[in-house]
């Protein structure tokens, strides 16, 4: 018995370490490494013998593959050696004879929606917040159930170093909301919270907290890449942006439930990018009496008029907001952001102007280098975290 467990195992073994060489060999049978970071450059490389055409398609340069030609070396491999850019958290794409591929060599992958992308980090300045830190904390996917439209739905929740379920310590709680054609993977991935997270927590510039990042499409269980098919007949909203109230309604009672948290307005906050920001305006301001402080980033709706839509009137959807400010003005930190090169801006600049104009406490405006992009948004997440919970 003993020799034929001994034989099965030897077999198990070597079946393994055959799949792992198919594997390395399949998969790493060039050598080459890309990219390649040195002090002042950035080497792409990729393998493609019967290739006509090479070229890298990078996000700081618009993804204008005809800025990086590739050229190919007598082993068959096509490379490129450029400028290293500023400190950052990029995204690139490889093309072949006019096809969009992924760098094989570069596991650091992202998905935006449909599209992936490898990643690509300078460090150096705020981008340093972006590595990983030598304290990071959890990020979970939990799974709950949102009664407003009767379904079992996907969040993630990222928790602190030294968090503790069933310890003394409760924590504040930011509710942090994706972009359209996002999901609840969006800000953990390309938003890095986790990591702006921990390092912000660890230089004792940000408060323990968690962070919770749910799938803000109210049609959807999940991600897409779960391969769950949305669900047709759901709750009819006002608009795209006013469809989220399964936040206050579901989500905080769940995490209240489930997760060692302060239970009151001064430890909860809502913020969120683009079509999140426009959920973040509804929640916060519907909901005074739950939420501490709201943070809106680029968003949609109200810098509406500059990308086809009505004129934002905060007024018309919140009578008094300006009438009668003392019904809201009631926040610890209204953050406001926008990418200098985004058409959003000037919405977003106006909306703030006149919170100013009554006297509205809490105010914070900020505007980056960027469009309607992440390298604006993690930004803006790593300077609001820093406001709340003081």
């Amino acid at each position: 018995m003993m020799k034929k467990l001994v034989a099965t195992l030897a077999f198990c073994a070597v079946a393994l370490n055959g799949n792992a060489q198919e594997m390395n060999s399949l998969m790493f049978r060039a050598g080459v490494k890309s990219p390649e970071v040195t002090k002042d450059s950035v080497t792409f490389r990729f393998v493609a013998p019967k290739a006509r055409k090479v070229e890298v398609s990078v996000s700081w340069l618009n993804y204008d593959a005809s800025k990086i030609q590739m050229a190919q070396r007598k082993d068959g491999v096509w490379e490129a050696r450029i400028v290293k850019p500023a400190p950052e958290m990029y995204t690139y794409n490889i093309m072949v004879d006019g096809v969009n591929t992924l760098d094989p060599s570069n596991v650091m992958v992202q998905r935006d929606g449909t599209r992936y992308m490898n990643s690509l980090l300078i460090t150096g300045g705020y981008a340093d917040a972006y590595a990983e830190c030598s304290k990071p904390g959890n990020v979970e996917h939990a799974w709950y159930y949102s009664a407003e439209n009767d379904m079992m739905r996907r969040l993630y929740v990222y928790t602190p170093y030294g968090y503790e379920k069933n310890g003394k310590k409760k924590y504040p709680v930011l509710y942090l909301l994706h972009g359209g054609g996002g999901d609840e993977d969006a800000w953990s991935t390309l938003g890095r919270t986790c990591q702006i997270l921990d390092n912000l927590i660890a230089e004792g510039k940000a408060q323990p907290m968690l962070v919770v990042m749910p799938n803000g499409n109210p049609n959807q269980h999940a991600a897409q890449t779960l391969g769950i098919p949305v669900k047709e007949n759901i709750k009819q909203y006002a608009s795209g942006f006013d469809n989220y109230s399964s936040l206050a309604a579901d989500i905080v009672p769940f995490i209240e439930k489930n997760y060692n948290v302060i239970k009151n307005r001064n430890g909860r906050s809502v913020a969120g990018l683009s079509m999140g920001g426009g959920q973040s305006f509804f929640i916060a301001f519907r909901n005074i009496e739950m939420f501490s402080s709201v943070g809106i980033f680029s968003s949609g709706l109200i810098g509406a008029s500059a990308i086809g839509g009505a004129p934002f009137d905060a007024e018309s959807h919140f009578p008094g907001m300006y009438t009668n400010p003392q019904k809201y003005n009631k926040f610890n930190v209204i953050y406001l952001s926008c990418g200098e090169e985004d058409n959003r801006i000037d919405g977003m600049k106006d909306f703030y102007q006149k919170l100013t104009q009554k006297n509205y406490k809490g105010l914070v405006w900020e505007q980056y280098p960027g469009g309607h992009e992440w390298k604006v948004w993690r930004r803006n997440l790593a300077a609001f975290v820093q406001l709340i919970f003081k």
